[in-house]
């Protein structure tokens, strides 16, 4: 996961620069992901930085240290393709110092090309720098978290040594089910059922470092973070609606009604952040949510009987995989029209679960709790392309990939592991122990501070 710097510039009296032209640029085959980041030096200056970005950290707090600014998260096409380029402004006239930092993730991480122009009042450039690789220990920082139902714990993995580094205990009885990252990596969100609340982990301490409590009645279960706003978007059981909570204060925003006794057990965000999709198991259907105006726009129908249980997408959005628990299979649903373009049907009494998409869009990784495989579909022909085995009763829930796209890692619940499988050779390469019925488990995303 390379990481592009322009190291930090002082900022001329003469000719002073008055905004930055980035520009990212992915040169590879693949598709690849760019956290683009701007950075200064704490001062009053810097704390009265573009009030319209999307999120701000002080790395150490106080003067002489860095204040860290997220400008964009992007998804790059491979060459060739116009959206394969991506360039952002941002003013920084009042900046003695500053420096353009770049994550880059993905297949194609390392064909990522990215160059900053300084600019005048006038918009005349003064300066250009190409972005130079950075040594980084970002591998060292990559975690996969695992919520343990039964045994009130969240265990936290090192993807690139597949070594526990923690295990952070909950309340008893307060049942972690399912979570997800923060857009920045910084926290994870994890459902509680047992005493209805979202928890908040930081990532840097392994530690929980807040929880959000939910109306009475209402019990969380899966979870999604938009990238885009940093919003999250909880679905409830019992009583049927998804919660919206603001990640940066830590408070609902919203409680979208929905049908009762939909009983919403998945929801997922677009890869463009404007809509949430959201699986109502028990009326064979998916709602369609404005992420803007958290309103209900469509809802896409099913055969009739189906069960719906997960949903991914495509890197491009284009198509949504859902998985149906009650005829065993997946549909390829384009999303523009809403309309069901293709069926896998899997084999009798496989039981589908979650499922991931690789970071390519060349495979789909459906968790088969029924079956105690990984069915790994080949997308761009809509075919079982192999099956992964697993032992016998292994119970698998939930399903997550790397960043990179390397390894996959599922939840094993009746034996308390979590099996790694390699996507290379499309083989299991490790068994993790982490506690009692793992039930979720999520990766980090591109980390940026």
């Amino acid at each position: 996961m390379p990481i592009l710097d322009t190291g930090l510039l002082i900022n001329r009296e003469r000719r002073r620069t008055a905004s930055l032209r980035i520009t990212v640029m992915n040169r590879g085959r693949q598709q690849a992901s760019a956290g683009i980041q701007v950075y200064t030096i704490a001062t009053e200056a810097a704390a009265s930085m573009d009030s319209n970005l999307v999120n701000d950290d002080q790395v150490g707090g106080g003067y002489g240290k860095l204040v860290m600014r997220r400008l964009a998260i992007v998804e790059l096409q491979p060459v060739g393709y116009s959206s394969g380029t991506f360039t952002v402004r941002h003013e920084v006239k009042e900046l003695d110092q500053f420096g353009v930092s770049i994550t880059a993730n993905g297949l194609a991480a390392g064909e990522v090309f990215a160059t900053m122009a300084e600019l005048d009042d006038e918009g005349e450039m003064i300066a250009q720098h190409n972005l130079q690789v950075m040594s980084s220990l970002m591998d060292e920082m990559m975690h996969a978290y695992v919520a343990n139902h039964t045994g009130h714990t969240v265990t936290v993995i090192q993807t690139a040594t597949n070594t526990r580094v923690a295990t952070i205990p909950f309340p008893v009885g307060s049942s972690p089910r399912q979570l997800d990252f923060t857009p920045n990596g910084r926290e994870v969100l994890v459902t509680c059922q047992g005493d209805k609340t979202v928890k908040i982990i930081n990532t840097l301490t392994h530690t929980i470092a807040g929880e959000i409590t939910f109306p009475v009645g209402a019990v969380p279960l899966a979870v999604a973070v938009s990238r885009n706003s940093g919003k999250a978007y909880v679905t409830t059981m019992v009583e049927d609606y998804i919660v919206v909570i603001d990640t940066e204060t830590r408070s609902l925003v919203k409680l979208i009604p929905l049908p009762a006794g939909g009983d919403p057990v998945a929801v997922a965000i677009a890869p463009d952040g404007q809509k949430a999709y959201c699986c109502l198991i028990n009326k064979g259907c998916i709602v369609v949510v404005d992420t803007i105006t958290h309103a209900i726009i469509s809802t896409i129908r099913l055969p009739q009987g189906a069960k719906p249980s997960a949903i991914a997408f495509t890197p491009d959005g284009e198509i949504a995989y859902v998985t149906d628990v009650q005829f065993e299979r997946v549909y390829a649903i384009r999303t523009s029209s809403q309309v069901i373009t293709a069926t896998i049907k899997l084999d009798t009494g496989n039981d589908p679960q979650k499922l991931v998409i690789t970071p390519d869009g060349a495979l789909a990784y459906v968790a088969s709790r029924g079956g105690d495989e990984i069915v790994v579909i080949n997308l761009s022909r809509n075919e079982i392309l192999t099956r992964i085995e697993l032992p016998a009763g292994s119970n698998t829930s939930d399903i997550a990939i790397t960043a990179d796209g390397l390894k996959v890692y599922v939840t094993i619940l009746t034996f308390g592991y979590v099996a790694v499988i390699e996507v290379a050779s499309q083989l299991p390469i490790a068994i993790l122990p982490t506690g009692s019925f793992p039930s979720g488990v999520a990766i980090s995303p591109i980390l940026l501070d």
